[in-house]
This record gives structure tokens, sequence and C-alpha cells, in this order.
């Protein structure tokens, strides 16, 4: 009984252990058919999930560079071009005719800027000459004679670099004539810098230094050479244009022309010798003039203009004296204040000044 009791146990254990290894293997075989049927392919990495909070973050923004600025627009074209004119006509007891005319105009392009200026003025006086005497130097007859008696013309030209907006350099060409004070040309060119001192509501002020250069031809002279002199000098000059009103202003200027070299041509009018020395024919113009805008583009205008020169030109002699006529000669007061032309010229003018544009 016992026998069989055991053989039963190891039978039923055998049995169990059977079973047992029966359903491992099955489990294991759902196992593994599970794990195939569930896991995704090798090659794809399951995606890694973000915790809430940092899904809920906005996305980084991309630093992107900020558009050019628009280039500056190109500075505007200054144009300017004006004219101006008198007229002086008397007849009966006194007869006379003058007339003065200019225009001037610039054109400033960014930096650069060309100024254009020319002028002329003439005038005849119709003089009583005595024509005719009787008994004990009485008149018996009165004519006319028609002189000459303003003869000028002058055209300038001037380009001007600005370096800033108070810094500028020059160049300059002139080219003109005075019958009268007996050049019958003279001309020459300057070359400097210009700085701008001052400029506010109602004024600007401007100083410039440099060099001039000036050639001189003089009328031809009985029984004398007059050789033609050229002259280099230190120039210094200063301006002011004063804004009264929006209407109406004012410009004052002051040029010095100091002689550098000897001119070894030209005669000494102290004198009437070769040659004069260096700082010994200094020469200075001066102008002041006042505009008013009478009616949109017509303008009114006033000026003075005064010129010194230390050594005047000769004096040429006038029209209507004898071929043989001669001034005299030695350094006494007649030589000085009939053969040489005065040292001071001025000019008065009042005009009507139309602006073009």
């Amino acid at each position: 009984m016992a026998r069989q009791q055991h053989h039963f146990w190891f039978s039923s254990s055998k049995s169990v252990v059977s079973v047992s290894l029966a359903l491992l293997g099955l489990t294991v075989a759902q196992g593994r058919a599970f794990a195939q049927t569930e896991a995704p392919p090798a090659e794809a990495a399951p995606a890694a999930t973000q915790p809430a909070a940092e899904a809920a973050k906005p996305a980084a923004a991309v630093d992107v560079a900020p558009p050019a600025p628009p280039a500056p627009p190109a500075p505007p074209v200054e144009w300017k071009v004006q004219s101006k004119g008198g007229l002086l006509i008397t007849g009966g007891n006194s007869q006379s005719k003058n007339f003065t005319f200019g225009l001037n105009g610039f054109r400033k392009e960014g930096n650069n800027k060309l100024a254009l200026e020319g002028g002329l003025a003439y005038g005849t006086s119709n003089n009583p000459t005595v024509t005719g005497y009787g008994p004990n130097d009485q008149i018996t007859a009165v004519d006319r004679n028609e002189v000459t008696s303003t003869n000028n013309w002058a055209t300038k030209g001037r380009y001007d670099r600005f370096l800033t907006e108070h810094n500028t350099t020059f160049v300059s060409g002139l080219a003109a004539a005075d019958k009268i004070a007996g050049k019958t040309f003279f001309g020459g060119g300057q070359i400097g810098y210009s700085r701008l001192l001052l400029e506010n509501k109602m004024n600007i002020i401007v100083a410039e230094l440099g060099y001039d250069f000036s050639y001189e031809r003089y009328g031809a002279q009985p029984g004398k050479t007059l050789d033609p002199v050229a002259i280099h000098s230190a120039r210094l000059l200063v301006g002011e244009t004063l804004s009264l009103s929006k209407e109406t202003g004012v410009t004052a200027s002051v040029e010095a022309l100091f002689n550098l070299n000897k001119e070894g041509k030209a005669i000494n009018a102290s004198d009437g010798s070769m040659g004069v020395d260096a700082f010994k024919d200094t020469r200075v113009n001066s102008k002041l003039a006042l505009s008013t805008v009478l009616w949109k583009s017509l303008s009114f205008g006033f000026s003075f203009t005064a010129k010194y020169d230390q050594n005047p030109a000769p004096r040429p002699v006038p029209a209507g004296a004898r071929s043989d006529a001669s001034w005299p000669s030695g350094t006494g007061p007649n030589y000085w204040r009939l053969a040489y032309s005065q040292n001071w010229d001025t000019l008065t003018e009042a005009s009507l000044i139309y602006t073009f544009f």
C-alpha cells in the first residue's frame, strides 16, 4: 500500500511537473509572440515624451538680421540766376548817358559749387566847349564835346569745393578792363581756403586766405613804353551777409591784396622811377550792398563799391589832346597829380534785379 501510494505520488508529481512545464512553455511562446506583435520596427526609435510644461513653452525666436536702412536721398541741385540793370539819361543843359548791366548765377550740387558773374558800365557826357572868341576874348560860339566818362567791364568765375560744412577750398579767375583808370586789361586767378566763422538766423560771416596772381596792361602814352606787369600777392577777405527780414538783406565785404614780389616793370607812382618793392602795391576792394524784394522775382538793389590802389596805373592821355601832348616829367606835385590815376575809385549803383530761378 505504501508502495502504491508512493507510486501514485510520483506519478502525480510527474504529471504536475509536466503540466507546469507545458504551461511555462506556452507562456514563453505567448510572450515572444506578443513581443513580436507589439514591438515597433527596430529602425524607428520611439519618440521621447516631453513633459507638459516643456511642450507648452513657445518655440525659441530665430535671430534675423534687420534690413539695411534706405539710402539717403541725393541732395537737391541748387540753381540761381539774376540780372540787373540801370539807366540814367539827362538832356538839355546837362547831357549825359549812363547805363550798367550785370548777370550772375551759381549752381551747387553736393559738395561742388560753380559761380559765374559779369558786368559792364558805360557812360558819356556831352560837355559845353568854347569854339569861338571875339574882340576882348568875348565868347562868340559854344559847341558840345562828347567824352567817355565811364568804360569798364569785368567777368569772373569761381569753383568751390566744400570739405566740410564750414571749410571750403576754392579757385577763381578774372578778366576785366577799366580804360578810364588806365588799365586796358587786367586779370588773373586766385586759389585759397574759406572758413565759415559764424552762421545763425541773421548773420553769416566768412573769412578767406589765399594767393592772388594779377596781370595788368596799361594804355599807351606818347613817348613812353608801358610794359605789362605781373603781381603775386597774398589775399585776405572778410565778408558778412545780414538778413534783416525774409525780403531784405545786406552784404558787406573787404578784400586786401599785398604784393609779395618786386614789380620790376612797373613805374613807381610816387617818383616815376622803375620798379615797385614788395608790399608797396597794396590793393583794397570793399563793397556794401542792400537788396529787397519788390514783387515776386523783382528786387531793388543799392550798392557802394570803393577800390584803393597804392600804386595806380599811369593815366591815359585824354581824348581830344594834341597828338604830341605828353605828361610833365619829374617828381614834382604836377607829375603826381597829372601823370597817374587817382588812388581811389568808387561806384554807387541803384538798380532793379530780376531773379530768373
